[in-house]
This record gives structure tokens, sequence and C-alpha cells, in this order.
């Protein structure tokens, strides 16, 4: 069974100080396991966001060259047990550059048929920036953990089964990690607004904020 084999490889690496110090000295059986094991799981997060196949492989490739050459570098990693957060910022950072190149490229797949959409109003279109400033500026003042889940969980609907590994908890505890995470958003978004809107302006935010969780 070379599947099983392949992946109980995979499991017996441990993502420590000697893991990190291997790719540091560029030790190909440990750069190859995680190009390898993180291969998979920037595929997955860049499919989300990228559309065409082509992008998505350049933006793969991308992600892990930049990973081993931070490495290569002798760049270090304060917490090994987070290589999966790294690889992600990583990841995130990569896909917002594809992102803004596609803005001025567009992304167009080659059978897609040549349809007009119709956009969002200039109306619509201040109000939901300006409700993504409110949550930047929000998220900002919260702790960096709760930062990390809630953008990762909701913003940018990662997979409940990665969330679990990046944050090393079961799922049922992933469920209490998030609950408390949207309270300290709230109360921080209540904290921010001022007396008459902080209310409206926090079930608003609140109420989007659950309706996703109930995804994860």
């Amino acid at each position: 069974m070379l599947g099983t084999e392949t992946t109980a490889r995979e499991l017996a690496y441990v993502f420590d100080q000697a893991y990190v110090a291997r790719l540091r000295g560029r030790d190909p059986e440990t750069e190859g396991h995680f190009t390898a094991y993180f291969g998979r799981v920037a595929r997955i997060m860049l499919q989300r966001r990228l559309r065409a196949p082509e992008i998505v492989q350049d933006a793969c490739q991308e992600t892990l060259m930049r990973c081993l050459e931070y490495f290569r570098a002798g760049k270090p990693l304060d917490h090994p047990e987070r290589l999966a957060g790294f690889v992600h910022s990583m990841c995130h950072n990569v896909a917002m550059e594809m992102i803004r190149a596609g803005t001025r490229h567009p992304q167009v797949a080659r059978d897609a048929p040549d349809t007009p959409t119709a956009g969002p109003s200039p109306e619509d279109e201040a109000v939901n920036e300006e409700r993504k400033r409110v949550v930047r500026d929000v998220l900002r003042r919260l702790p960096a953990k709760d930062r990390e889940l809630l953008e990762s969980a909701f913003l940018e609907e990662e997979d409940r089964e990665e969330l679990c590994r990046r944050f090393q908890t079961t799922e049922s505890y992933l469920r209490v990690l998030l609950h408390r995470a949207r309270e300290r958003f709230r109360a921080a978004l209540l904290s921010s607004s001022g007396p008459a809107a902080a209310p409206a302006s926090a079930n608003r935010h609140d109420t989007l904020v659950k309706r996703k969780s109930q995804s994860v």
C-alpha cells in the first residue's frame, strides 16, 4: 500500500527546531518532505482564491520557493510548531499579489463564455469597502491568535481540518476558540463605535460572523 506508507512517512516528521534547522541547512530529504506536504496544503488554499488552474500552480510553486529561500537564507522561525501558519501567511501574500495582478490582467478561463456580469453599484461598493475597513481596524486590535483565527475561518474561509492542524486543536475545541474570538471581536467593535451606532454596527457584523461560522 504505497499511499499508506507515504502518509506514514510524512506523519513521522515533527515540525520542531530540528526540522527548521534541516531546512536552513538545505537538507534534500527535509526539503522534499516540505514541498510534498505543504504543496498539497497550499494548492487547496489557493484553489479557493484563484480560478485558473495554471495560476494556482504558479502561485503554489512561488509560495514553496519563497518559504525555502527564507530558510536557506538562514532566517529563524521562533515557533517551529507554527510552521503551517508561516506557510499559510506566505501563501496568502502570494495569492493577494496574484489577485492584484489579475485586476490588471483578469483571469479568464479558456472555455469561459463571453457573457457580461452585473457588478455592484458604486454605492454598494462604497458601503462594502467601509465595512471591510471597520473589520480590518477591529481585527488589528485583537490578540494575534484571535486575529489569525478569525481571518482564516471567516474572511479566507479556510477548511476546518486545516484550522485544527494549524492551531493544534480538536474540532470541538476549535468551536470554543472561535466563540471566544467572536466575543472579543464584538467587544472591540462596540468599543470602537460611537454610542448610537455601536449596537447596530455590532449586530450587523456579529450576524455576518455567526452566519459564516455555521459552516466551520
